[in-house]
């Protein structure tokens, strides 16, 4: 969630910066006080209050943005086996599938577990179907609360931390494990 919620001063240093204004409260747009009266007009409350709320939920729709691709990157569950789904694995586990039948014999893959498994062309193919289906699920997450979040008349405070897949690093299985791999 947002850390600093932007004051009055911020938004207009950013959409009126020729006009110079002090505020012994930034937050109360009352206390504002412009420095050359004469010359200059204050925007209205109704538009430093718009510009708020666009700098909000532009914020906080990148703080969603952030957390659908954390969580894109944050593994897949397969039987009691994590796999690693940053886009270097993803890259790996693609060229496994495309192999099929003629992908060679003996590969051991490394779980997030730090354990190893015989990669076989099926294990390849759950591993990418696996992922896929965990991507389509987290961009729809991301997208309703993307939706939630822009009809909130305070976005600042929205939630957005429910309704996404485990990843490995809240598992069971991660929180078993020190971690060392």
């Amino acid at each position: 969630m947002i850390a600093t919620k932007p004051n009055y001063i911020d938004i207009m240093s950013t959409y009126w910066p020729d006009i110079a204004v002090s505020a012994s409260d930034p937050y109360n747009y009352d206390s504002l006080v412009l420095n050359d009266p004469e010359n200059q007009v204050l925007p209205t409350k109704e538009e430093l209050d718009a510009k708020l709320i666009y700098i909000l939920r532009k914020t906080v729709w990148k703080e969603i943005m952030d957390m659908r691709d954390a969580r894109r990157q944050g593994g897949v569950k397969i039987g009691s086996n994590w796999f690693h789904s940053d886009d270097t694995s993803r890259i790996q586990q693609i060229a496994l599938t495309i192999m099929g039948a003629s992908m060679p014999a003996g590969i051991m893959w490394k779980t997030m577990q730090g354990t190893f498994v015989p990669m076989t062309p099926t294990l390849a193919g759950q591993i990418f179907q696996t992922i896929a289906g965990s991507d389509k699920y987290v961009y729809a997450v991301a997208e309703n609360h993307r939706q939630n979040m822009i009809l909130s008349e305070t976005p600042d405070t929205y939630d957005y931390t429910t309704g996404w897949p485990m990843v490995y690093s809240e598992s069971p299985e991660a929180a078993a494990l020190v971690d060392y791999q």
